[in-house]
């Protein structure tokens, strides 16, 4: 298994797992976004292979506002993470992480921070599992304010 920084290479196979994980977002929103990733300083994605076979990955980015629960910016963020169902239990996630983590350290960061939707147990198991720790529960709402006048 290898973990590897994202190039140009890497961005299709990517994309494909990134439709998988954001299934509201289009492969070429999502390509864009990572094209300007392989470029950014603030952001890195790193991809597992399995020889030719792409089966994860991370995305991490440095966030300089407001962090729940965290202290001085930055801090990492990891905006999202993607194992390939077949490739799952085999500590792929856990290296990815160990490569998010090693990442932010190299920015400076002394903490890494997540989020997972209120009804994704499966990813707040893992984020429990890896170490990080619940800081917050949050219910988020939107009006539309044409529509719903007061």
């Amino acid at each position: 298994m290898d973990i590897l920084e994202m190039t140009p290479a890497d961005i299709p196979a990517v994309v494909n797992m990134a439709q998988i994980l954001y299934r509201e977002d289009d492969a070429p929103m999502l390509a864009k976004e990572f094209e300007e990733i392989v470029r950014s300083e603030t952001d890195a994605v790193y991809v597992a292979r399995q020889g030719d076979t792409y089966v994860g990955f991370i995305h991490m980015a440095l966030r300089y506002e407001y962090v729940e629960g965290a202290g001085e910016p930055p801090v990492a963020y990891m905006e999202g993470i993607y194992v390939d169902p077949d490739f799952r239990q085999q500590q792929i996630a856990r290296e990815l992480s160990r490569q998010g983590e090693k990442w932010a350290k190299e920015k400076g960061c002394t903490q890494v921070a997540s989020d997972a939707e209120i009804d994704n147990t499966v990813s707040q198991a893992f984020h429990q599992k890896i170490g990080f720790k619940e800081v917050n529960r949050l219910v988020c709402f939107l009006k539309d304010i044409d529509d719903a006048p007061l």
